[in-house]
């Protein structure tokens, strides 16, 4: 680890090279097709570099690939562990930052959101959240998108006033997950008129996301690509109810709520 300034740090590995680089994404490069291979260049990798943080990721991925999350489960905790040991004693988690924009700090942080989302799909939903949280203290600018995975966390745990305190550290934020979440928060909270306000100006936003809200039946839309999905676009609105749907369907009255609004919003002219 090296410090750059007063709250900054990079993770220095001095022994990984352009040529592991170039070695490593041949093994991504196998990891679709044939990820028995990938396995073994990032086995090897690790073999003698037992410190290349992006080959513990990547040989996960490839674990999960031939259908053993067990052992992927397994690598990514181990991997996560051996991270945070290199990490100084003074190091806190509560304000250093290890921005993303430094890209010797991409490979935790890649690892570190998977960590997460393994925490998750577990259902321990409090340990998927400090670690999401960390993130959010160690990358503010947020590239990877995890804001929206702890307002679903604290929509899981029923802290409304987390959603909402999530939301102010991005007020100029437009993902559908904190647009939407903060009206739900509010609607939580008793808040009926600021949930309103806010439910109005997400339906604004993406208006296909309510209606999908208020559909008896959801169906995954033809030709959706959940790696590539449109803003604005019926499969986003259906990634959204796959992700947060239940927290409104949970919520009673949150739906005839987003009912209300949209019967209440003018008609576009032709």
């Amino acid at each position: 680890m090296r410090q750059m300034a007063k709250h900054e740090w990079i993770i220095k590995l001095p022994r990984i090279t352009v040529q592991l680089e170039d070695k490593l994404r041949e093994g991504i490069h196998w990891l679709r097709s044939d990820p028995k291979c990938a396995e073994c260049i990032f086995l090897g990798l690790i073999r003698d570099y037992p410190e290349y943080l992006d080959a513990y990721h990547h040989w996960a991925l490839a674990l999960e690939k031939k259908g053993d999350q067990i052992q992927a489960d397994q690598v990514r905790e181990k991997a996560i562990k051996m991270a945070l040991a290199f990490f100084p004693p003074h190091f806190s988690m509560d304000k250093d930052q290890l921005a993303w924009g430094f890209e010797e700090n991409r490979p935790f942080l890649r690892l570190y959101h998977a960590y997460g989302l393994q925490l998750m799909k577990r259902g321990d939903i409090e340990g998927a959240c400090d670690v999401f949280e960390n993130m959010l203290v160690l990358n503010p600018n947020d590239n990877q998108g995890i804001r929206a995975l702890v307002v679903g966390c604290h929509l899981a745990l029923k802290h409304p006033e987390e959603v909402l305190s999530v939301c102010r550290q991005f007020p100029d934020d437009a993902m559908e997950h904190l647009l939407y979440g903060r009206a739900l928060a509010l609607f939580q909270g008793g808040e009926v008129k600021e949930a309103e306000d806010a439910l109005d100006f997400a339906i604004n936003c993406f208006p296909l996301i309510a209606k999908e809200l208020v559909k008896a039946k959801h169906r995954k839309p033809k030709g959706t690509n959940d790696r590539y999905v449109t803003l604005g676009s019926s499969s986003q609105a259906f990634q959204y109810w796959s992700e947060h749907g239940q927290y409104w369907v949970e919520t009673p009255g949150a739906i005839e709520l987003v009912q209300g609004r949209l019967l209440g919003r003018p008609k576009k002219q032709r």
